[in-house]
């Protein structure tokens, strides 16, 4: 019996994945990878067993899934890799249609809460595919995330860059959770040992990348065309811890979507407790 494990293909859990491969037994577990949305859809369709999964779809789907305590993928301030690329100063946006990235649900959600709560905009927005410059050729604005964002960011070409994690971090003063460890709780009736375990090496792993992160950049830096240096400096504006107020941000996030009416309900917080 294997653990089927989402790993998210971006640049910003490469510590975490890279260290728990390099310093831990992973014979029973099998990694699938994928860009956030589809790892959203593996897991809510049960193809895979635990994941780091956009924040919101916990909040859509709470019945089917257990919090991994202690974990996270979030912003305290900036994140670097949520970005609205605009032709336009943010305060110029208003009533303009504005492109999304079908790779994430959550930052998705963030920039329509955003620009309401923070600007009281009213936007239209398109789902696309597109890349920056052929979507910016249809629309004022256009929201990237991960290695893309990351990669766009160096040649921005006179464009306006808006940092999504520190928007919200202007607006409430909080860390903002992109992803949360979530395991399937059908997942935990037959796999708990395996769960347990994994857990505790995800959470070793942790610990062990925060001090490891240049040899990290150093080792990957061949197959990977950010840089070690930016890179270093990228991870270390990520907090993969999930405390107090990680969590209160994560609250506030999910009123907001209530109000909104993208979430039916801000729900309950249920934690995954290990053997």
């Amino acid at each position: 019996m294997c653990l089927r494990v989402g790993e998210i293909n971006y640049s910003n859990c490469v510590p975490i994945f890279y260290t728990l491969r390099k310093r831990h037994l992973c014979a029973d577990y099998t990694f699938i990878q994928g860009i956030p949305s589809e790892l959203n859809q593996l897991i809510s369709d049960g193809k895979i067993d635990i994941s780091p999964s956009s924040s919101i779809e916990y909040a859509i789907n709470p019945e089917k899934y257990l919090i991994l305590p202690e974990l996270s993928i979030s912003s305290i301030k900036s994140v670097e890799s949520i970005l609205l690329f605009s032709q336009f100063r943010i305060e110029e946006l208003n009533n303009k249609t504005i492109g999304l990235t079908k790779a994430s649900a959550t930052s998705t959600v963030l920039l329509k809460i955003l620009l309401k709560r923070l600007y009281g905009y009213k936007n239209t927005f398109i789902d696309t595919e597109e890349s920056l410059e052929e979507g910016l050729k249809k629309y004022p604005a256009y929201l990237l995330i991960g290695d893309e964002a990351l990669n766009e960011n160096i040649n921005k070409k006179g464009l306006f860059v808006y940092d999504l994690g520190e928007l919200w971090y202007n607006l409430t003063s909080k860390p903002f959770v992109f992803a949360l460890w979530l395991v399937r709780k059908e997942a935990v009736l037959s796999k708990r040992r395996l769960i347990s375990q994994f857990y505790k090496d995800l959470l070793a792993s942790k610990k062990e990348a925060y001090n490891d992160l240049v040899n990290i950049a150093n080792d990957i830096n061949a197959h990977n065309n950010i840089g070690p240096e930016r890179l270093i400096r990228y991870w270390q504006t990520i907090s993969y811890d999930l405390n107090e107020r990680h969590i209160a941000g994560l609250l506030e996030f999910y009123n907001y979507s209530k109000i909104e009416n993208i979430i039916k309900k801000v729900p309950e917080l249920n934690y995954f407790t290990p053997d």
